[in-house]
């Protein structure tokens, strides 16, 4: 999900990096002494997570965990996210400075949504396991799709770009790095099966995110179940 500098147009990056600097200023005003922990934790798994790559051919797959993430500290993990992509930007390379708060947005925002479905009445009757499941699938879903929209509507050749990444992300909960499968395809001849290979791996891990945030959960509830209370 990390947009490097320089790939957006400057009224994209300037608008969604606006909205980003508004929620994090809200999530630092709001986050409370004892949630600082909790937050730094999330950071922590954030970081790792991202930095824990699955290479395969140009590409790599990597989990991201928003979901969890933002069931676990709310409006607080845009706290945490962006001290992780600030260090993932400064340390190695991932994203951009200039694409930090387009970065931001794309990922903590998905993780603050996934903690107010969570608390819909409806989503909380369903079972136990594909709730922790829709947790975690829904956190990449909604990456996606803020991805997609940014893309969309920041350059005209991105336009099929962002359709092709949308239609790779939300059948998989595990995130491919490279935007692109299909500007691989129209890049050089010799990247077309490279492009149809990563699109056939990506349909065996669409489901890695919601599984792994499933045990994930399922074990924070059985160890510490207190943090899991009135979430």
């Amino acid at each position: 999900m990390h947009i490097a500098d320089g790939v957006l147009t400057f009224e994209a990056t300037a608008i969604v990096s606006a909205i980003s600097a508004v929620a994090l200023y809200k999530a630092i005003k709001e986050l409370k002494n004892e949630d600082i922990s909790l937050t730094a934790v999330a950071s922590a798994m954030f970081f790792i997570a991202s930095f824990i790559h699955i290479p395969f051919g140009v590409t790599q797959i990597h989990l991201i965990l928003l979901g969890v993430i933002g069931l676990l500290i709310s409006w607080s993990s845009f706290v945490a996210i962006f001290i992780a992509l600030l260090l993932q930007a400064l340390l190695l390379g991932y994203g951009g400075i200039t694409s930090l708060g387009v970065n931001l947005f794309v990922m903590a925002t998905p993780a603050v949504i996934v903690y107010y479905i969570n608390k819909n009445e409806i989503f909380s009757k369903i079972n136990e396991k594909v709730r922790f499941f829709l947790i975690g699938f829904l956190g990449t879903f909604f990456a996606t799709l803020f991805l997609v929209l940014i893309l969309y509507f920041s350059k005209t050749e991105y336009e099929w770009a962002a359709y092709s990444k949308f239609t790779v992300n939300i059948l998989y909960a595990a995130h491919s790095y490279s935007v692109l499968v299909l500007i691989l395809y129209f890049s050089k001849t010799e990247y077309e099966w490279a492009a149809y290979s990563i699109f056939t791996v990506n349909l065996f891990t669409m489901t890695i995110e919601g599984f792994v945030s499933m045990f994930l959960l399922m074990f924070i509830k059985k160890v510490y179940p207190k943090i899991l209370e009135n979430k």
